[in-house]
């Protein structure tokens, strides 16, 4: 079921997983690039009304109450859109110390293990970020603060990073049982 290819030229091997494996990798590459763009506008959205928010509190004598509260918000949809990406090109925390010096099947291993138990804290973030959120929309809750707005607009936000990072972690453990890595080079990727 997996193909390793060895070109003509004498490189290295190329990883060619079948066809399912293939679309699931585009389509969590196009998931988690959109979602990382919506994090990365975040950040610069975020970096904006902070330095309004420094101008108008020095330089202009009135101070903005309200942008701490959108930045908070803005901070959970940067967290929860960016955490998919970081975890496909395996940019998470992880005990390297033990884990690089694990050669061959030890660290496929390795690397199935940690993707099965980020599957579960998926799961978890789906089901009960999905309970909590339509909890609050029942009990018409807003957020505390100087902007009120219904509080489970950004709750969805958590399932919604669990959906990804559970697209994440089904496109990796297809990858390592078609005999691929469980992590992709965004380099490379682009180049393909």
């Amino acid at each position: 079921m997996n193909k390793h290819t060895r070109p003509a030229t004498g490189e290295a091997e190329v990883f060619q997983p079948p066809m399912v494996s293939r679309w699931l990798s585009k389509l969590v590459y196009w998931v988690t690039t959109v979602a990382m763009a919506i994090s990365a506008a975040g950040v610069l959205v975020a970096l904006a009304l902070i330095s309004y928010a420094v101008l108008a509190r020095y330089v202009l004598g009135q101070p903005s109450i309200w942008i701490n509260d959108v930045v908070t918000f803005i901070l959970v949809g940067i967290v929860m859109f960016g955490t998919a990406a970081a975890l496909r090109e395996g940019r998470h925390l992880g005990v390297d110390l033990f884990t690089e010096r694990l050669h061959g099947r030890y660290q496929r291993w390795s690397q199935a293990w940690s993707m099965l138990a980020v599957l579960l804290v998926s799961l978890y973030l789906i089901v009960d970020g999905w309970q909590t959120a339509m909890f609050s929309k029942m009990l018409g809750m807003t957020t505390l603060g100087f902007v009120e707005i219904p509080l489970f607009w950004l709750q969805l936000l958590i399932p919604l990073g669990g959906l990804m990072l559970f697209l994440v972690c089904l496109d990796s453990l297809l990858r390592l049982f078609c005999g691929g890595d469980a992590f992709v080079d965004s380099c490379q990727e682009r180049e393909l």
